[in-house]
């Protein structure tokens, strides 16, 4: 009789342990966003949450302010986690065999124009089998994961037809309990 109550009550624990609360984080940034200018562009790095409270992704935009054509270089633009640089970035579209051959097309910034595209640290991402048929065109064929915290950031390649430019730019994600 003694075991049998004995095993209940430790049976009661575990189910009261287990329905107690997680506590909950959300990410925060500081600065909000960083930006950096020179005579051909502006350019705003910023994290995003998409719908968690953890940032997952970055978005970067580009204006150009010269009457050139910029390309951002995405094979020498790198991921810079606390000071050291971790990798390429990834978006929508991106073939996995350029990430890993380094062959990933660059994208071009017309004179005058706004460019934007929300981009993810590929060491941070899970990437869909090669295999899987259930990716369709209009998906990315990846999920990204949680921006850790620490000091995360871009460092940046644009070329002119004349020259190469480079732009460091860091923020500090850090997560907080919320109850």
């Amino acid at each position: 009789m003694k075991t049998n109550r004995a095993v209940k009550i430790t049976i009661l624990l575990f189910v009261l342990t287990g329905c107690t609360p997680m506590p909950m984080k959300t990410w925060t940034s500081s600065p909000v966003n960083q930006t950096a200018q020179n005579p051909y562009y502006e350019v705003r790095f910023e994290p995003l949450k998409q719908n968690n409270n953890f940032f997952e992704m970055f978005r970067l935009t580009v204006i150009n302010k010269s009457d050139k054509n910029l390309t951002i270089d995405w094979n020498k633009t790198r991921y810079v986690f606390n000071g050291h640089a971790r990798g390429v970035f990834v978006f929508k579209g991106i073939n996995p065999e350029d990430i890993k051959n380094l062959t990933i097309t660059a994208d071009t910034v017309p004179p005058g124009a706004k460019f934007s595209k929300e981009i993810a640290p590929a060491k941070l991402v899970a990437f869909a089998p090669f295999t899987d048929r259930t990716i369709s065109a209009d998906k990315s064929g990846f999920s990204p994961g949680v921006i850790p915290e620490g000091k995360n950031g871009i460092y940046l390649v644009i070329r002119t037809p004349e020259q190469e430019m480079r732009d460091n730019l860091t923020l500090n994600i850090e997560s907080k309990e919320i109850r």
